[in-house]
């Protein structure tokens, strides 16, 4: 913030400015400061008195005030107009609840059919927004694809963020792959940082879905091809078919985030498995056969995980990483 944003413009602040350099000021003295005649000095003056940044002691004669006290006067006013202009912003949420009614009554006349086909992206991205805008209890994802782009990030994380400040839980699961792309990876940890729940599963059977309140949802039209476009679907019966697989998958899957300790300290899923490795085989090349690459490779994986623990040698490692919980 600047003082123009309290009511002062650059030629104000050069006047107080100077007014605070010397001990008693005249208009006149001023205007040949500033280089202005006295008819605008005079009034310079004036919206300085009417501030309260300066005092005046007679007609001709004035002096400053105490910055620590004229400014901080001048902020606090500065914030109680702010404060009503919000309180005035946030009296319009009353408005949600009539238009609210107008819009259920029309889903409520039929005209909203309970599987609708959205082509295009664009438009089903609106339709995602639309429905997590107004989703008031939980939201449920299945995300089987990635990594994600950082295009689809920026797009997501304001609605998720949103959703999570009003309350709404959210629980998604994805792929233990999309934790080894580091962008992808941060986006999740930050999303439980903020409150949300983040699983991982395995299996080809793993489709993309997204429940909102369990009352309806949205899948693609094509699994291999997203662009083509997705359903919407909020027939009762099938909603709650949907509900029941994402319950048995969340069941199985695993945790991340706040829950895995080697998702907060940022281990690949390569990572994970040098680890375990290294608590069963004493040999590089028994370690390097066990994952399937070559010894050089092996070594330089045990090296990224030494590395990371801060460890000295092999043992120290697979110590640190039981202490860890990361084993």
């Amino acid at each position: 913030m600047t003082l123009a944003d309290l009511g002062l413009d650059e030629t104000a602040e050069r006047a107080y400015r100077h007014c605070l350099r010397h001990k008693t000021v005249t208009v006149g003295g001023l205007a040949d400061a500033l280089h202005v005649d006295r008819t605008e000095a005079g009034g310079i003056v004036r919206e300085l008195v009417r501030l309260g940044l300066v005092r005046q002691d007679d007609a001709q004669t004035f002096d400053a005030r105490d910055p620590a006290i004229a400014l901080e006067n001048l902020i606090s006013l500065e914030i109680a107009r702010l404060g009503e202009q919000i309180g005035r912003i946030d009296a319009c949420r009353s408005r949600i609840a009539s238009l609210s009614e107008d819009f259920t009554a029309t889903a409520a006349r039929g005209t909203g059919p309970e599987v609708q086909h959205i082509q295009g992206l664009d438009r089903v991205r609106e339709k995602l927004d639309e429905l997590s805008f107004f989703a008031r209890t939980e939201i449920m994802g299945l995300q089987p694809s990635g990594p994600w782009s950082p295009e689809t990030i920026s797009a997501a994380r304001p609605l998720d963020l949103r959703c999570l400040r009003r309350g709404v839980r959210m629980r998604t699961v994805v792929r233990p792959g999309i934790l080894d792309d580091e962008r992808t990876r941060a986006y999740l940890l930050d999303l439980c940082e903020h409150g949300a729940e983040i699983r991982t599963a395995e299996g080809t059977g793993l489709q993309r879905l997204i429940l909102f309140d369990r009352t309806v949802f949205v899948a693609p039209i094509d699994a291999e091809d997203s662009k083509r476009g997705a359903v919407v679907v909020s027939q009762p019966e099938l909603v709650a078919n949907m509900v029941s697989l994402f319950e048995r998958v969340w069941r199985q899957a695993t945790p991340v985030g706040a829950a895995d300790p080697t998702a907060r300290a940022g281990l690949s899923t390569t990572e994970k498995q040098v680890l375990a490795i290294l608590c069963q085989a004493d040999k590089d090349e028994l370690g390097a056969r066990e994952m399937g690459v070559s010894v050089r490779t092996f070594r330089k994986h045990v090296a990224d995980v030494m590395a990371k623990l801060g460890a000295g040698n092999r043992f120290q490692t697979a110590l640190l990483a039981k202490e860890r919980g990361w084993i």
